[in-house]
């Protein structure tokens, strides 16, 4: 269990909340890339290898309604090719 099942989440069109947190809606687009994950999959370690950074992890995690950095062996994941909708507007 992640220290961040608990924690409230809130939506509306520009944006996600969760806790303090507020992360850019994704329009999804046929460039994304679609991943199965695997075991020891993680949030920043896709981000590094698709963007070249960890730091973009909580993109990947917000794109994909994750909680935390951690996924889930067989989980389906969007990865956008540009993070161009990571900043808020």
């Amino acid at each position: 269990m992640s220290r961040y099942d608990n924690i409230k989440k809130i939506q509306n069109k520009k944006f996600t909340s969760i806790g303090t947190a507020r992360f850019p809606k994704h329009e999804d687009k046929n460039s994304d890339i679609l991943l199965i994950a695997t075991q020891g999959d993680r949030c920043d370690l896709i981000a590094q290898q698709y963007y070249g950074t960890s730091e973009l992890w909580w993109y990947i995690a917000s794109v994909n309604n994750l909680s935390s950095n951690n996924i889930e062996a067989g989980t389906q994941l969007r990865v956008p090719v540009s993070t161009e909708q990571a900043v808020l507007k």
